[in-house]
């Protein structure tokens, strides 16, 4: 009796106060960093998902009916209708790093932002804040950076009360690009440095991302605008395996391996299901991914932003010998 008391205090008083935001794509990594800020900054929140019962750990990140979930199929329209009802706010964080049968760059970043855009419209959405990816550039052969061009555009065009956020190297606990290498380095005697490792990233730390997005949502911005997210400083793709090996405590070579041998390689392992390499990625992987200093970044925003020399010891210590102590 007491939690239900208590449940029908926080759904009144966040019905009479708080601003609703629709999130597409909150499962992932990003999402549950960002969940914790937007609850913390009082909005309540509506989670688009394809299944809600694998997405009940993000509920305990708000107070009792702060964060609602909704089975989404992105691409049906009443579906998304469902979930916008009622917002004020819109925050994009849909995407893929490789495709699948089911899931195609050009459906996922450009078709679903123009469906999502047309709705908002529709709607009278107040705000949009989509996440994009830093490179994107016209002559791109990459199809992902491809497919995130033509979703940026898609968004320009049709809802102009939005905001473009393109992270470089998003690095925190639970990465894809740290956690990964750090695992290979448990049991392989060397790591690869693709392009010799010369490739350069401003690797920006999600916590970061998270507080961009709800400074973004802040904007009364009439025609898009786009940032540019990346950390204090950058580094080669060399560098970072060497942070990296010096964090987890081991030693392993760096065995430099060019572009078209990378490129026959990620053949074969794009077919895994997970894979650690596509051959598109080989061709991103030969532009530099830092902040080109023609749109706005994070300090615009009012974030100095965190170095990785500052966060990696606190969650990579997993993958030394001895764990935390070793």
């Amino acid at each position: 009796v007491i939690l239900k008391f208590i449940y029908n205090v926080n759904v009144v008083k966040m019905q009479n106060n708080q601003k609703i935001i629709a999130i597409f794509g909150a499962g992932g990594f990003l999402g549950k960093h960002l969940m914790r800020q937007l609850t913390k900054s009082d909005y309540r929140v509506k989670v688009a998902t394809r299944n809600p019962y694998l997405k009940g750990y993000l509920k305990p990140l708000g107070n009792p009916g702060q964060i609602e979930l909704f089975k989404t199929n992105i691409f049906n329209p009443e579906d998304v209708k469902q979930v916008l009802k009622n917002c004020d706010l819109v925050i994009n964080l849909v995407g893929i790093l490789y495709e699948t049968k089911k899931q195609k760059f050009t459906q996922i970043h450009a078709k679903f932002p123009n469906l999502l855009c047309n709705l908002c419209n529709e709607i009278g959405i107040k705000n949009l804040v989509h996440i994009s990816a830093l490179g994107v550039r016209k002559d791109h052969v990459s199809r992902y950076m491809q497919s995130k061009l033509e979703g940026e555009k898609n968004i320009q065009s049709t809802f102009k009360s939005s905001v473009i956020l393109r992270p470089s190297l998003v690095f925190g606990p639970e990465d894809k690009f740290f956690n990964t290498f750090a695992s290979i380095a448990q049991f392989s005697p060397a790591l690869p440095l693709i392009g010799g490792g010369r490739t350069k990233f401003s690797p920006v730390y999600v916590g970061d991302i998270a507080k961009a997005i709800v400074k973004a949502l802040r904007l009364k911005n009439l025609e898009p605008k786009i940032y540019e997210l990346g950390g204090p400083k950058n580094y080669s793709f060399k560098e970072l395996m060497q942070i990296l090996l010096l964090e987890i405590k081991k030693k392993r070579f760096l065995i430099p391996i060019p572009f078209s041998l990378a490129k026959f390689q990620s053949y074969f392992l794009q077919m895994a299901p997970n894979p650690l390499l596509t051959s598109d990625q080989v061709e991103i992987l030969k532009y530099n991914n830092i902040v080109s200093g023609k749109y706005p970044t994070l300090e615009d925003l009012g974030i100095s932003g965190e170095a990785i020399e500052n966060i990696l010891p606190k969650y990579i210590y997993r993958f030394r010998t001895g764990g935390q102590f070793g």
